[in-house]
């Protein structure tokens, strides 16, 4: 069962789809939109990380560079992308937080994203670090 990235010309957003079938490979559908516009893309290439490693590879400035706009679509743009990539690292839901603003909700956490996703970074990462230092004394 494979899962192939596409780009969707109905939202304008990049999207995975699991083909349980070759049937299904024929005429996919993207899964937030429903529409069948969509252009196949060439997937990225995973390499195992450890939690640490992923930490420390999070460039914080280009998160918060990404958050300048102010506009709810590129706010839930950037969430539903952190979300993907950081949630399960950071201990976060920003995926939620994208869905509440499609929604139409303008959830406080919006306000000042960017000094969250930064702490949230570095608590995470001192975390990591005392995990580490703790693993090494014993």
């Amino acid at each position: 069962m494979p899962i192939y990235q596409y780009d969707c010309a109905g939202c304008y957003e990049r999207v995975e789809v699991l083909h349980r079938s070759a049937a299904s490979m024929d005429n996919p559908s993207c899964p937030l939109c429903g529409s069948t516009e969509l252009t196949r893309v060439m997937s990225t290439f995973a390499r195992h990380r450890t939690g640490s490693q992923r930490l420390e590879e999070i460039d914080v400035g280009a998160q918060q560079a990404a958050l300048r706009d102010g506009d709810e679509r590129s706010f839930a743009r950037w969430a539903r992308q952190a979300g993907a990539e950081y949630d399960e690292a950071l201990g976060t839901n920003y995926r939620e937080l994208a869905e509440r603003t499609e929604a139409g909700e303008d959830p406080v956490d919006r306000i000042d994203a960017g000094h969250t996703f930064q702490h949230n970074v570095q608590h995470r990462r001192v975390q990591a670090e005392r995990a580490r230092k703790s693993k090494d004394e014993a």
